[in-house]
Parts: C-alpha cells; sequence; structure tokens
C-alpha cells in the first residue's frame, strides 16, 4: 500500500511504485496486514534513488525498513537505509524475521526525505525453512524478468507470471523450464491449463480442507500433482494415495512430486486410474485441453491411449481399512474425468462409504442421464452433508462430509 501524502505512485515496467519527494518524511509503503504461520521468514524491499546518493554523506539516514504487526506496535525487524548502500542503484534489502504464532504483517517504508527515492510497492515474502543464506534468498526473491525473457511461453505471459509473483509465489526459471513456488510447495510450470490449476489449487483453495484429526487423503485423478502436494504440506496428514491413469500425466506429476523432498514422500503415487472394474487396454481420449486431463471414459474419437483402470472398492479398501486402524479419519478427493460415477458405485458395492470422512468432487456431465444427484444422492442416504457448488448446467463441484462419522482416539 502507498501513502500518497509521501509521494506519488508510478508505474514502472508493470510494477507499482511511489516516488518519494526531498524534505518529506514519513512511512511511504505499509501493510499488506496479512495472516502468516509462525515461522522463519525473509521480506525483500526494493528501491532506487532518483537523486545522487553520493552527494549525501554515507552514513546519512535514508529509509527504515521494518515488519511489524498490531497495528505497529510490536516490532519483528527492522533495517537504517543509508545513502552508501545505493551505491549501486537500484537495491533490493532483505529483512529476516521471526513469528512466534500466525499473526497479521506489515512491511513498511519510513523515508527520511534526505533523497528521494522509488520504492516498489510489492514486498516479496521467503520463508526461511532451510536455513538458506542471504544471496540465496535474494535470489529465490527475485522476479526473473531477464531469463523469461527468452522462452517464448514465459515472454508471451509474463504479466500473468508477474501477478502470480504479486500474489506471494516463488517464479524461477531453470534451463527452458519454468518453475512456480506457492507456500512451500514447487512445481514446474508449462502451459496455460497448469496456470488455470495453479489459480484453482493454491489462490481459489478448492482443495484445502482443515481438520484437527490425523488423516489420510486419497486423490483420485491426480493430474499433474498439485492436489496431492497441498494435502502433503498439512501437518494433519500422515499420508496421501494418488491414482492418475495416463502415462505422460503421471510422469509430470514425478516430476512435481520430487521437485518438494520429505513433502513428496508422503505421497503414494499409482500410474492406474479407479472405476467399477479391473481393465486394461485402449481409450480414444478426446483431449480437450493441454493439461493432461483425460478421461478413461471412451470418447468414441480422439487420441488411442493405453490405459489402466481397477475397482475402486478393491483398491480403496485395504486403504482405508489400514487408516482407520491407525486412527487416521479418511478424505477423499474426486476429478477424473466421468469415472465418479462408476468409483462411487463401486465405494456402496463395498460397503466404504460409512468410512469415509468427507468427498470434495468435481462431477463432470459426460452422460446424458447423470448428474450429481448420481453421487450426492447415496451420499446423503449415507448420512453426508452435501455442500453443492455446481451451476445450472455443465460440469460442477461438492463437497460432502460424513456426518455419522464418530471421533476415534488417535
Amino acid at each position: 500500500m502507498l501513502n500518497l501524502a509521501i509521494g506519488c505512485a508510478v508505474d514502472v515496467e508493470g510494477r507499482s511504485c511511489i516516488s518519494t519527494g526531498p524534505k518529506t518524511k514519513g512511512h511511504a509503503v505499509y501493510g499488506p496486514y496479512e495472516a502468516h504461520d509462525a515461522g522463519d521468514y525473509a521480506v525483500q524491499f526494493i528501491m532506487e534513488p532518483l537523486a545522487d546518493a553520493a552527494a549525501l554523506k554515507p552514513d546519512a539516514l535514508c529509509a527504515i525498513i521494518d515488519v511489524t504487526s498490531n497495528g505497529g506496535n510490536d516490532l519483528h525487524a527492522s533495517q537504517r537505509i543509508v545513502a552508501a548502500d545505493f551505491a549501486g542503484g537500484r537495491t533490493r534489502f532483505l529483512l529476516p524475521f521471526s513469528t512466534q504464532r500466525r499473526t497479521a504483517l506489515e512491511f513498511r517504508v519510513w523515508v527520511s526525505g534526505k533523497l528521494p527515492l522509488l520504492i516498489d510497492d510489492y514486498r516479496q515474502l521467503i520463508s526461511r525453512i532451510d536455513g538458506a543464506d542471504e544471496q540465496t534468498l535474494l535470489e529465490r526473491a527475485r522476479f526473473p524478468s531477464e531469463e523469461g525473457a527468452r522462452l517464448p511461453f514465459f515472454a508471451e505471459r509474463h504479466d500473468l507470471f508477474r501477478s502470480f509473483y504479486e500474489r506471494g509465489c516463488l517464479v524461477r526459471i531453470e534451463g527452458d523450464a519454468i518453475v512456480l513456488t506457492v507456500r512451500g510447495i514447487s512445481f514446474f510450470v508449462r502451459n496455460d491449463d497448469d496456470l488455470n490449476f495453479v489459480g484453482e489449487v493454491f489462490f481459489d483453495n478448492i482443495y484445502n480442507f482443515q481438520h484437527d484429526r490425523p488423516v489420510c487423503a486419497i486423490d483420485i485423478g491426480m493430474n499433474i500433482g498439485f492436489s496431492s502436494l497441498q494435502f502433503a504440506t498439512k501437518d494433519e496428514v500422515r499420508e496421501v494415495h494418488s491414482f492418475e491413469p495416463f502415462r505422460g500425466t503421471y510422469d509430470r506429476a514425478l516430476a512435481n512430486i520430487f521437485l518438494n523432498g520429505s513433502v513428496g514422500r508422503k505421497i503414494s503415487h499409482h500410474n492406474f486410474g479407479l472405476a467399477d472394474r479391473n481393465w486394461s487396454g485402449e481409450v480414444l481420449a478426446a483431449q480437450t485441453g493441454n493439461s493432461g486431463a483425460m478421461s478413461t471414459v471412451d470418447a468414441g474419437q480422439g487420441t488411442p491411449i493405453q490405459v489402466s483402470v481397477r475397482d475402486a472398492g478393491e483398491v480403496l479398501g485395504p486403504i482405508i481399512e489400514s487408516a482407520r486402524e491407525r486412527g487416521l479419519d479418511v478424505i477423499v478427493k474426486m476429478d477424473c474425468e466421468g469415472s465418479e460415477y462408476a468409483i462411487c458405485e463401486s465405494l456402496i458395492r463395498n460397503d466404504l462409504l460409512r468410512h469415509i470422512t468427507a468427498f470434495m468432487v468435481e462431477w463432470h456431465a459426460i452422460f446424458g442421464d447423470k448428474s450429481q444427484a448420481d453421487l450426492t444422492g447415496p451420499l446423503r442416504e449415507a448420512g453426508f452433508l452435501i455442500f453443492d457448488r455446481s451451476p445450472p448446467s455443465g460440469n460442477g463441484f461438492f463437497y460432502a462430509a460424513n456426518l455419522g462419522a464418530s471421533p476415534r482416539a488417535s
């Protein structure tokens, strides 16, 4: 946030900045008052002198950067910025700090008025969980405009990547690959559907459940692994079982999982789909997007692809039984391009619905005679409370919570 009583708002190559004048003193930048969990962090401030800093004494105070909470009453860290710090012109400053509890933080820049400054409004926050040194943290915090310019996919979507960056997403270029990191989860981005998934999973939080008990998460339709990784970062999630039938998509998920070290090791991944029978063969996939999200339901035309599917009840029964024996609640996410109806039938046939704590389901209008009612009806009969977010027509989404699930000792 910019204090326009201190300076003028300007746009510099898509960056929102404030230009401060001489002899104007006060907090030029403040906010954003966003809540963050307890932990070790560093925040990046970017400033550029608009006059010759060398004309001042090297130790002349030009600005103070700080991290506060509680309306500025609790100070977590601060640093004096003097004229000598601007010897290189535009400069990035990294301020490390720690918090002991979840709190809304404010990153401020106070200016003395001795040196006119151009200050970026956006201040990137970086986790210090791995004890990286200052230079490494600065490199992580930097937006890679120059390196990205040589990659057509990045260059053509520069503003979109910048918008993700300014929503807290770290962006880096590795060779010809683009890697994003959101809330500690890293993944490759290769096409437009990937970018759509970033918004759905990490910003819209469509699968971001919270639970006060230990959880076994089941991800049916893993795609490229975003939701599985989000589940695995949760302390309450002890294990994730993920299913993806299409080899190319599965391999992309593995690449993302392997980027994430110990988090990725929570995930048991399987290169087969789930349905109401065991079957292997060729399906014609009508691929409507470039994400790899395809259906094991034969489209009648399209690209022939070899897949394997297994009976959902037979596969999930032992997983659910083992989880329950160890005191884990079972939460199921399903986005499987039309196979959700067959999966539901198998779960009913194997009497598994009552052992599942919650569902998060994207259903698909792939069959003219089926809708979410074919899924929510049996769940309601089994004692689930349904939260249906489906539109009047087309595909939809619902959540279901098992009201009959009784607390058990962990």
